[in-house]
């Protein structure tokens, strides 16, 4: 689920699983997506599993292309080849903003919490922004500040950041189809959209042109404008991220990432054929990991919970031959 959800209809509870992601805009309503729809998996099965995801090796570290990719629910994701570390949406705190209660409340504070944050993040190089909603930016500026790393995302999400007092020096302004070149790698920016929510609309979707005072409340948090990124190595090894369930088929077409990133949040039922246009625009990616499917106000020591069965069973039967691998919180899959 990303932000959009919480505005999403409250569905039936008493459908199956399949029933429920069947149902079109025009049986939702504009209440809030009922948080009792992020089911638990089958006892005793990994998410996914049962509609043909692959079980990530336990092992993890670098597979044979020196690559580790780590999952810290959300759209939070630990890149690491060789000396080199970046994270998309790197946020931990996961504090509870009602979401997954039916009780979505923008006016809930911001918090960060420094002790998960220290726990896991220590050396980063580029932290990738792929939208500004809080689940995605609220522990960025602690990160930036404490790591120095680079930060790339949009106009908006840049002056959130100086707000917070992260200094112009570490901060990239973006827009869409910049390509960089780094050591050792690159990092193409692909402009993007945000999931809809149950009307077709942007959850807080206002731009910034001006630094604003440090927010201080949820939705103070602007979407800000949403990014695709791809990390290509010098030996041709892509990595593909997204950030949420919508995309811009044109911006995306031709692509052929090794291993791709996808929104599986639910509002990629409000977009038009979201898997299979998005899949054929990668060229049916040989692996796959589905972001921003678990309920982030469960803490990131719990097993990672959400109904991401259905969008598993929708990629395998469009695109057979891929690879699924559903991670659960603090999991890696080594490529």
């Amino acid at each position: 689920m990303c932000l959009a959800d919480a505005l999403l209809a409250t569905a039936n509870t008493s459908m199956s699983r399949r029933q429920l992601f069947g149902v079109t805009a025009a049986g939702l309503s504009a209440a809030a997506f009922a948080p009792s729809l992020a089911f638990a998996q089958p006892s005793g099965l990994a998410p996914g599993v049962l509609e043909g995801a692959t079980l990530v090796s336990q092992a993890g570290g670098p597979g044979s292309a020196g690559v580790n990719l780590r999952s810290f629910g959300t759209n939070a994701w630990e890149i690491t080849s060789g000396n080199k570390t970046i994270w998309m949406d790197p946020w931990l705190t996961r504090y509870d903003s009602g979401a997954f209660s039916g009780r979505f409340d923008g006016s809930t504070p911001i918090s960060v919490d420094t002790g998960v944050l220290d726990t896991y993040i220590t050396n980063v190089d580029i932290i990738l922004l792929g939208h500004g909603h809080f689940d995605h930016i609220a522990d960025v500026p602690y990160v930036a500040k404490k790591t120095g790393a680079m930060v790339i995302g949009s106009e908006t999400h840049n002056n959130l950041l100086r707000g917070f007092g992260v200094p112009d020096k570490q901060l990239v302004q973006v827009s869409g189809g910049e390509n960089m070149q780094f050591d050792g790698f690159s990092i193409e920016v692909f402009r993007g959209l945000h999931g809809l929510d149950g009307n077709k609309q942007y959850v807080f979707p206002h731009t910034l042109n001006t630094v604003p005072a440090a927010p201080t409340r949820t939705d103070q948090l602007y979407e800000g404008g949403t990014f695709v990124y791809q990390l290509t190595r010098d030996d041709g090894f892509a990595i593909l991220l997204m950030s949420t369930g919508n995309f811009v088929e044109r911006e995306l077409s031709g692509l052929h990432p090794d291993v791709a990133i996808l929104g599986a949040t639910s509002t990629y039922t409000q977009t038009h054929q979201y898997n299979a246009r998005l899949l054929k625009a990668l060229n049916y990616p040989a692996v796959i990991l589905p972001t921003h499917w678990d309920n982030w106000e469960k803490p990131l020591t719990e097993p990672a919970v959400g109904n991401v069965d259905p969008w598993v069973a929708e990629v395998k039967q469009l695109s057979p031959n891929s690879k699924v691998f559903v991670l659960d919180h603090l999991q890696s899959y080594a490529a």
